[in-house]
């Protein structure tokens, strides 16, 4: 994969268009596949990482992304679990400002812009991140040296900020999409990785445990 000067949109554009063309030609059952072996990677690494009853912060996937409903539904048997809520204004437009509600089950959710589901309970705002020990972050591709390459909208790059020092940020990503990239200074750096078949500890200085 050829290095792309970061200063410049249409390389990243050309890299989110690339793999979003990969993510959408994937076969369902393939999809479902590895969804099911990320998710029991990324269950046992949370059980590592941050104990029973505390918040994990979680993206709602959409169509083709490496799905999350079914690990929120997992993870909320013994955790409790913040997801973005995407949707700000009375006409459904996206909000700026990040905001966050808590996952209370796949029946309490709606389709949200660009066909995100959020939650229909109440955003409990932008702060709220700092409550959780882990945030699980959508990307669409991500490096061993900590780089990520987000799905452009920029809303992780402004929610990570209101997390704690010290908390991990895991991107789940298919195998095909680990690739580092040159980052631009607003670009908030990744501690983990999960694909189908690796758990990945990316070069990024070590985080001291969650007590």
């Amino acid at each position: 994969m050829a290095r792309h000067d970061p200063a410049d949109p249409a390389a990243r554009y050309e890299i989110r268009a690339e793999i979003n063309r990969t993510r959408l030609a994937r076969d369902e059952a393939q999809r479902r596949a590895d969804d099911e072996a990320r998710d029991a990677r990324v269950v046992e690494l949370v059980n590592d990482l941050v104990p029973e009853g505390r918040v994990v912060a979680c993206y709602l996937s959409r169509e083709a992304e490496p799905g999350t409903l079914s690990l929120v539904t997992r993870l909320v048997k013994r955790r409790r679990v913040l997801v973005p809520k995407v949707s700000g204004a009375d006409d459904g437009t996206p909000r700026l400002t990040p905001d966050w509600a808590w996952f209370t089950g796949p029946k309490d959710l709606a389709e949200g812009p660009f066909g995100i589901p959020e939650p229909t309970g109440p955003g409990i705002g932008a702060e709220a991140l700092a409550r959780a020990d882990l945030v699980i972050a959508s990307a669409l591709s991500a490096g061993e040296d900590g780089s990520r390459i987000g799905t452009g909208g920029g809303w992780f790059d402004r929610a990570l900020p209101y997390r704690r020092p010290e908390v991990p940020v895991v991107v789940l990503l298919n195998d095909d999409e680990v690739r580092n990239h040159p980052q631009l200074p607003h670009d908030e750096p990744v501690d983990w990785l999960v694909t189908p078949s690796r758990t990945i500890r990316t070069t990024l200085p070590p985080q001291p445990p969650i007590e």
